[in-house]
């Protein structure tokens, strides 16, 4: 794996789930850490994991709030600016799901999930950009294979990875001559994460597992993804190694897409 050493790395959702386990990995191999998530505790929780891992108090720095707050986002890029003085990869892993069909849909709903898991990518890397092109960095987001599968009862959600996906392409075109790569990561269900029980339903243990046993029968690998192998994709992806790959969506999902 390249050397992420020294390298700047802001991480949303890095409370839990996959932003955690992107957070401690960035952290064994050297990086610079700036954490975003909504609950400040938790993001204290993952800093002192990655402390753990040898990344010492200077290298590491958090900022807990709203991310569909305009002022947030300003503030989180501020507070990175003033902290380590660049940018060099900005991985967005935040997001949640809505669990509504069209007919249950609340409007509310729908303005409250976009704001977050829509528009906010936007226009975070909107603010990130100047930065991202001094250093010739790039943009990893988390979209889903729900992108291009229809589910009805998630819909808003597959409508905003589908533009995710979107923004991912738009973005590697425009971003390709100033040297800055794009790319999406599209997972299949992946256990172990916050994703279910930070939804609009209530998830107990037990139907987490169920629903862990029924994607690992449907994925064509016989099991369910956990955090560390979206972690491995991101990695790679972010690395030099992929210096000639932008506006790619990378599939891991067990082969699941296959199905049936």
């Amino acid at each position: 794996m390249a050397n992420f050493r020294e390298k700047v790395v802001l991480v949303t959702g890095a409370s839990s789930g996959i932003g955690e386990a992107t957070a401690i990995k960035l952290a064994e191999y050297g990086a610079r850490l700036f954490l975003v998530a909504l609950e400040e505790d938790k993001l204290q929780v993952v800093q002192q994991k990655c402390k753990e891992k040898g990344l010492v108090e200077e290298k590491i720095g958090y900022c807990s709030g709203d991310l569909s707050q305009s002022a947030f986002r300003e503030e989180i890029v501020k507070n990175l600016i003033q902290k380590f003085g660049r940018l060099d990869i900005l991985a967005d892993n935040a997001g949640s799901v809505l669990f509504a069909n069209v007919s249950e849909t609340k409007e509310e709903d729908y303005d409250r999930f976009i704001s977050v898991n829509q528009k906010a990518k936007l226009f975070l890397a909107q603010l990130c950009l100047p930065y991202l092109k001094e250093t010739k960095g790039n943009i990893i987001y988390m979209s889903s294979i729900e992108s291009t599968m229809a589910h009805p009862g998630i819909v808003v959600y597959c409508m905003a990875k589908v533009a995710i996906d979107m923004l991912t392409k738009c973005l590697a075109k425009e971003l390709g001559p100033h040297g800055v790569r794009v790319n999406a990561i599209n997972p299949g269900f992946i256990d172990d994460t916050n994703i279910l029980g930070n939804s609009s339903r209530k998830f107990t243990d037990e139907d987490k597992k169920k629903l862990a046993d029924k994607f690992s029968k449907l994925a064509h690998l016989k099991r369910a993804g956990k955090p560390a192998d979206v972690v491995s994709l991101l990695l790679f992806l972010a690395s030099d190694e992929a210096s000639y790959i932008t506006g790619s969506i990378n599939n891991i999902d067990g082969g699941y897409h296959l199905y049936p």
